[in-house]
């Protein structure tokens, strides 16, 4: 689950007793990276270039959402298979997006009025019992400003 880049077991003489101790350095390379998705105006879910890049996008990946039934979370599940639950990844000029209008409108999600964004927080224990690779999406919302018709004179 850590990228390991340093191992140290370090053994200390306290009070007459020896304690061991296993310390794991943690890389910032893997935790600096801020998975997001977002949802455009069109209703598509967009994944940036730095977030396809970590999750593996490519043509031929698919998606697929689940939400716990009782808290009404998201989960995005990453997989190689279509299905026919599944939306397949679109790339267009390096960026991937989903087809997801119909589910986040059946959702209630109101990403016309709102610019709404996920956090991508991975969940490896889900893995198995989902069949893919699973990542907890945690919803961020903020009311998009109103575009305005001001004409400017020369």
């Amino acid at each position: 689950m850590y990228e390991i880049i340093g191992y140290f077991i370090i053994i200390i003489i306290f009070a007459g007793k020896k304690i061991n101790m296993a310390i794991t350095i943690l890389s910032a390379k893997k935790y600096a990276k801020k998975l997001k998705a977002t949802i455009h105006r069109s209703g598509k879910l967009g994944f940036g270039e730095e977030t396809a890049h970590t999750l593996g996008l490519e043509q031929g990946k698919f998606a697929r959402f689940a939400q716990d039934d009782e808290t009404h979370v998201l989960y995005l599940i990453i997989d190689d298979c279509g299905s026919e639950d599944a939306f397949s990844f679109k790339e267009v000029s390096g960026f991937y997006n989903l087809a997801t209008r119909q589910l986040f409108d059946a959702l209630g999600i109101d990403y016309e009025n709102n610019s709404v964004m996920f956090d991508l927080v991975r969940q490896p224990t889900l893995d198995a019992g989902l069949a893919g690779q699973v990542y907890y999406m945690k919803m961020r919302t903020n009311k998009r400003k109103e575009k305005t018709d001001d004409i400017i004179e020369p």
